[in-house]
């Protein structure tokens, strides 16, 4: 046995839906992890019975007889935010961090984190993401050091400002994250919404610099893309619009600048050219110059340079 003080066992959360072919890579790099004391459990959110199950049990048949490791099922398409409150019930480790089933963890993503969170008495923490494209061609690296402080304050503005996310970037004790009411269960978003509700619970929460997690773009089914992606936006940005009081009139400013780019690529996305340009249109109107300073910050980190 582990001791849970020194060596804590963390619960890995992978929800699938439809990517039995990429699974596999994601699991490996779990198991790849310089950290030993694992769970991993797969939440499989097919259709029942469908070819997308079968064809997800079999890619995990190498898998199944590791002690470590646990299948579950939802009722089918239950979404993300859904299948992971799903797994959060049957977790076991004083930990839990998550991947989606068509990204990968870095060797010594788990390692880092958890001890940074053990030598500094952590609740919660996030690290850095990069985005590559089907050829493993760097799309984008994003730097995630937005907050000033880490007081619940504090927290709350960076992250309505420019969102702490995504899901793979963190790690939770277990305990006060079951606290919560967990991911949203929305169209898109639901990792916002569960870091929204950590910090407003007061867990203490840390940033960890570095990149531990790659995420893929590619042409496969994504529940967040498309007509999905702008009822999200839409349903973030009321929930946002509440801690409006929080910020000053510029950056409430950019938090709406943030919000019609981001119906403006969705809607480009859904084939909605005029939609995408009119959502653009008040992209530029809403502020000018953060139109330059993010297309700026973009094509840096498109080098590697700071998010």
């Amino acid at each position: 046995m582990t001791d849970p003080m020194t060596n804590p066992t963390i619960s890995v959360i992978v929800p699938t839906f439809e990517r039995s072919d990429m699974l596999p890579r994601a699991l490996d790099s779990i198991y790849a992890q310089t950290w030993p004391h694992l769970q991993v459990i797969v939440v499989d959110d097919n259709i029942p019975g469908s070819r997308w199950q079968i064809q997800t049990q079999a890619a995990l048949e190498p898998y199944r007889q590791r002690p470590d490791f646990l299948y579950t099922t939802t009722s089918g398409a239950t979404g993300g935010g859904a299948a992971r409150n799903h797994a959060l019930k049957l977790c076991t480790g004083e930990y839990v961090a998550f991947l989606d089933d068509d990204d990968r963890f870095h060797p010594e993503k788990l390692e880092k984190q958890i001890r940074f969170m053990l030598d500094n008495g952590l609740d919660a923490s996030y690290h850095d993401v990069e985005w590559v494209d089907g050829n493993g061609k760097l799309v984008e690296r994003r730097v995630l050091d937005y907050a000033e402080g880490f007081t619940t304050e504090q927290l709350l503005k960076a992250h309505i400002l420019h969102s702490l996310c995504p899901t793979a970037v963190y790690m939770f004790r277990r305990e006060p994250l079951l606290a919560t009411e967990g991911f949203g269960e929305t169209p898109s978003g639901q990792d916002f919404i569960l870091m929204l509700r950590c910090i407003e619970s007061g867990m203490e929460t840390g940033y960890l610099p570095g990149v531990y997690v790659t995420q893929y773009l590619h042409q496969g089914r994504r529940i967040s893309l498309g007509s999905n992606k702008v009822r999200g936006e839409n349903m973030l940005y009321e929930l946002k619009h509440r801690y409006f009081h929080l910020l000053t009139g510029k950056e409430r400013r950019y938090v709406k600048f943030r919000h019609y780019a981001v119906l403006s690529f969705a809607s480009l996305r859904s084939r909605r050219p005029i939609r995408a340009a009119l959502h653009g249109a008040h992209t530029v109107l809403v502020s000018p110059g953060n139109c330059v300073k993010e297309g700026i910050r973009y094509f840096r980190s498109k080098t590697g340079g700071k998010g």
